[in-house]
Order: structure tokens, then sequence, then C-alpha cells
């Protein structure tokens, strides 16, 4: 397991990584964890089909991509943004993002008129063996016994930032924006005899 953290880690630089206890979870920022981020007006009219179609980072001038969300005085010394292939253009999202919330940044905010499209690390996931399928040196790694017959939860959540007396940030206020479970017949006997304990 702490390889599977020390590398999701990698992905997510900003992780908050919490395994022991009532409520485990790892929890990251969303607009610098997602594999590829998009937004469009809701106005647009795309084919369901699109849904279906792989997902790339589009170019920084796009109006469709979430660097266009940014306050002008964030661009600045940014100009190798805008030149830069997908892979480059993944990277600098993330590290605008992360370096916004590590400095605690309130916006951008998300615009309600608009409609953003997240892919995860989704092809890191084996449904048929439910395992992560990580790079080596790390390799397959079963969910059932992560999970302990509990679904795998997706979710988005707002994070209320508060300091406290020693200024130091307590970000334990959460609230939930959407969620869903995936669940999988390797959980069915725990979540069986997790029941009938309590």
């Amino acid at each position: 397991v702490k390889a599977a953290v020390l590398l999701m880690s990698r992905l997510a630089p900003q992780l908050q990584s919490r395994l022991e206890g009532d409520c485990p979870r790892l929890l990251s920022p969303l607009c610098s964890t997602a594999q590829t981020a998009q937004m469009k007006s809701n106005q647009t009219t795309d084919a369901d089909e699109d849904l279906e179609s792989e997902l790339q980072e589009h170019h920084p001038s796009a109006p469709s991509s979430l660097i266009q969300s940014l306050p002008k005085s964030k661009m600045v010394n940014r100009s190798t943004l805008l030149d830069s292939d997908n892979k480059a253009r993944i990277k600098n999202r993330k590290k605008v993002f992360d370096e916004l919330h590590s400095n605690g940044s309130v916006e951008p905010s998300f615009c309600p008129q608009s409609e953003y499209c997240f892919e995860f690390y989704q092809h890191l996931i084996l449904f048929d063996k439910f395992a992560l399928d990580f790079p080596k040196p790390v390799g397959q790694r079963s969910l059932k016994k992560m999970l302990n017959g509990q679904p795998l939860r997706i979710l988005a959540m707002h994070q209320e930032q508060k300091q406290n007396k020693t200024k130091e940030m307590n970000n334990e206020k959460m609230t939930t924006l959407w969620s869903f479970d995936i669940w999988h017949e390797t959980l069915y006997k725990d979540a069986r005899s997790n029941s009938t304990t309590d």
C-alpha cells in the first residue's frame, strides 16, 4: 500500500493520504490531479458519442482549456504554456494549479454556466480483476484487500480552509459535490461479513 501511495503522490503532489481510522481517504486538488481536463459552455450541443472519444488536453489558448479560467496576473512569465505537446500541456496545467492550491488561492473558481470534463487514471484499474495496474516495480495490486468490503468511491469535495489559533490550516470541513461507488463481486463476501458484525 505504501508503494501505491508513493506512486499516487508523484501523480498528484498535493495528495493528502490518511489510511488509518474509521474514514481512510486519498484526497488531492481536482484540477491538478486529473489526467485530462476540459471545460465548455453548456450552450454547446456535442453529440453523446463524444463521451466515448479519447480526451486530449486542449491547447492553453483554446477556450476549452482550464488555463483560460486563470486570472491574467497568474499568466505572467508563463509563455511556455502556449508552445507545448499534449504531455507538456498536462504537466504545465498541473503545475499551475498545484501552485494555486499551495498558495491558498481562492481563484479561479468553477463557473455554473460551464460544463467540466475530467479524465482520471481509470486506465490503471483492471475492472475484471478489480486491481490497480501500476508500472513496475509496483505492478498489480488488488483493490479487494485495500477496501475491506467497501466500494471504491470516486468523489469531488469542497474543502473549506480555515486557520486555527496557531495559524496552521485546518482542512477538515468538507462538503461532497458529487460521488459514486464502484462495486465488484470480489467485495461481496467481505461486505456481507462486515454487515453482520455491525
